[in-house]
């Protein structure tokens, strides 16, 4: 048996909910704290790739997913002058690989109707800094959420949290929308 934890996570978009039912469904106290005063999805769609399939495998959530998804077995992008500038095929890397075209409110409704234990949602709640060392958020008004034995920054691509848990990163923007960030943390 596990120490049963107090988890709080910034941000409820799809990182924050698999996130949040994940721990959850490990016996855990989960709290997410969401900047939106109403919950829904921010977006249109993404393109689902084959480690999001298997963490929506994991929450059992995989088969309702796929009927409202559309495989996609190829990436190609060329410049504006023809340079191609991607092409990847799922099959070379194994042939039972796809992404999944899917719309942002399907799965936010999937993954929002799947976290029933341990549930505690703050909406309209904006976390301006995160204290790790004290296990604490502080929201926009100046207040303070304190006891959590661990605090999970998931609040999107225009994070403004991350430096404040992960100093040492890489954040790099790609000019057709995507973002990916590399952070080094220390013990």
């Amino acid at each position: 048996m596990h120490k049963r934890l107090r988890i709080a996570i910034v941000g409820y978009g799809t990182g924050g909910q698999a996130t949040a039912i994940l721990l959850s469904r490990d016996g855990h106290d989960v709290e997410v704290f969401e900047q939106a005063a109403t919950l829904g999805p921010v977006g249109a769609g993404f393109l689902l790739q084959p480690v999001g399939q298997m963490v929506l495998w994991e929450l059992g959530l995989l088969d309702a997913v796929l009927q409202y998804g559309a495989p996609v077995s190829r990436l190609y992008g060329e410049t504006a002058a023809g340079r191609p500038v991607m092409d990847m095929r799922y099959t070379e890397l194994d042939r039972r690989l796809f992404g999944l075209g899917v719309q942002r409110g399907a799965l936010f409704s999937l993954l929002d109707a799947a976290w029933t234990e341990h549930r505690t949602l703050h909406c309209g709640v904006r976390v301006t800094h995160v204290d790790h060392e004290a296990g604490a958020v502080v929201d926009q008004h100046g207040r303070r959420y304190e006891g959590f034995d661990l605090v999970v920054v998931a609040d999107g691509a225009a994070s403004s949290l991350r430096a404040q848990v992960a100093p040492a990163r890489l954040d790099r923007p790609y000019p057709w929308g995507a973002q990916w960030c590399l952070a080094v943390i220390s013990q």
